[in-house]
């Protein structure tokens, strides 16, 4: 649907002349800051997991590139299974300890990008699309900070009220749904100190202001002389439009999204269109070449792994200090 979207008011063939001019040569550098920007995820990450077992930054890069290769190239962004299936089988962690610090960066990414949709909305305009999805946003997010405060402030009394409302459930999802959330809860432990929470915010930050210089530099690749701010408006908006599960790699909703936020600022319609296709693709593809080096160094395949994915068995989780490194 977005894909039609994107096309309605674009003829195909002035896209491909624009994707054919552009200067590609800013794509090495663009490439270069989008694998920095998950090196400084990864090192976040190390903080966030750091409540259920100490895993050095260096290890889990590896990971996390595995994770965003899957959710390129399966549905339902069932790389973050992936993600806690590899995490699991390597560092001896709980899948459900390891999907709860997962839903923990993922809070804190919704909460940075809905932060930059907003204020670069509030500060430079937007149209109605980007005025809905930001609202849209706000709206899930304000419930998931809720929850987040809390399960920070009151870890046991959050568990005895997910433990209720869970029995709302079919019989065979209630302990699920409660191992998952208290995964979430104690996912959170770590952030109870003050210098770790801050690392985590800073962290989560510069990890997407980085993307927001992929952005420019594949725009200086395309002549676009705009704002920065742009870019930031782009990488809350792409983003956030493929937060929920979609197409493998959010394919047609980050495009119909970014392109707004160019066309907003000024760009033309089918510049605004290839530009879309082509950040994508630097953040997709490169990662997606490289999660599957990975899996080839783990003996791993891609077809292996989404079939262990789910039914993959839960360890107990050992004390932080008994971890083995990668």
């Amino acid at each position: 649907m977005f894909i039609a979207l994107l096309f309605m008011r674009t003829r195909p063939g002035t896209v491909a002349s624009a994707l054919v001019g552009a200067n590609y040569w800013w794509l090495a550098p663009a490439v270069v800051v989008y694998f920095a920007s998950v090196w400084v995820r990864a090192y976040r990450y190390r903080y966030i997991l750091r409540g259920v077992r100490e895993v050095p930054g260096p290890a889990l890069f590896p990971i996390l590139i595995i994770g965003y290769m899957a959710n390129n190239l399966l549905p339902a962004r069932a790389g973050e299974l992936v993600r806690a299936y590899v995490l699991g089988e390597r560092h001896r962690i709980s899948k459900m300890a390891a999907l709860g610090t997962v839903a923990v960066e993922r809070l804190f990414d919704g909460l940075t990008l809905l932060g930059f949709l907003t204020l670069t909305v509030a500060w430079l305009g937007g149209d109605s699309a980007l005025r809905d999805l930001a609202l849209i946003g706000v709206a899930i997010f304000a419930a998931a900070l809720a929850v987040f405060v809390a399960a920070l402030a009151a870890p046991d009394t959050t568990e005895q009220v997910v433990a209720r409302l869970s029995r709302l459930l079919p019989g065979r999802f209630q302990q699920r749904a409660y191992d998952l959330a208290c995964s979430f809860v104690d996912g959170l432990r770590s952030l109870r100190r003050p210098d770790a929470f801050a690392w985590v915010v800073l962290t989560s930050l510069l990890a997407w202001l980085m993307e927001a210089v992929v952005y420019f530099l594949v725009g200086r690749g395309f002549g676009l002389d705009v704002h920065f701010g742009y870019f930031v408006m782009a990488v809350g908006a792409g983003n956030l439009a493929i937060t929920a599960p979609s197409s493998q790699g959010g394919i047609g909703p980050f495009e119909f999204f970014v392109k707004q936020v160019l066309i907003g600022a000024a760009a033309g319609e089918a510049v605004a269109a290839a530009y879309s296709f082509a950040v994508h693709a630097v953040i997709i593809v490169p990662a997606t070449a490289l999660g599957l080096f990975y899996l080839w160094s783990m003996n791993l395949s891609l077809g292996a792994l989404s079939r262990r994915a789910a039914p993959a068995p839960v360890y107990e989780t050992v004390p932080a200090d008994s971890g083995a490194d990668d």
